[in-house]
């Protein structure tokens, strides 16, 4: 007696194949999403460390605004001395002179 399959497609097929370069480049798809969820995670996990940190920082960083000069920087900060502070401002930027100009980045003692 012989037996004949009817649907010989459906009783040998597992699915589909992969042939060996097809498996590896699935391999490789799988571990390179891993990684990018990895570095995304250590990322937003040292980004929040960073930020909790740079709040805790004694200065503030400023952008001189045209026609703005150290004095009158200085005065918006403090209602005390002001020449003390304008020369922590000088020494902490490392400024040449008390000039600045408009544009640039200054750090400001927030404690008046």
């Amino acid at each position: 007696m012989t037996t004949i399959a009817i649907y010989p497609s459906i009783s040998t097929s597992n699915g589909p194949r992969l042939t060996r370069r097809g498996r590896f480049l699935a391999r490789m798809a799988v571990i390179a999403s891993l990684s990018i969820l990895l570095l995304a995670g250590f990322s937003l996990a040292t980004g929040s460390q960073a930020s909790s940190q740079s709040s805790d920082s004694p200065y503030i960083k400023v952008t001189v605004k045209p026609g703005e000069t150290l004095w009158s920087i200085a005065a918006n900060i403090s209602d005390g001395d002001r020449r003390e502070l304008v020369d922590e401002i000088i020494e902490v930027n490392n400024l040449k002179s008390p000039e600045v100009n408009a544009g640039q980045k200054l750090f400001l003692p927030t404690r008046p």
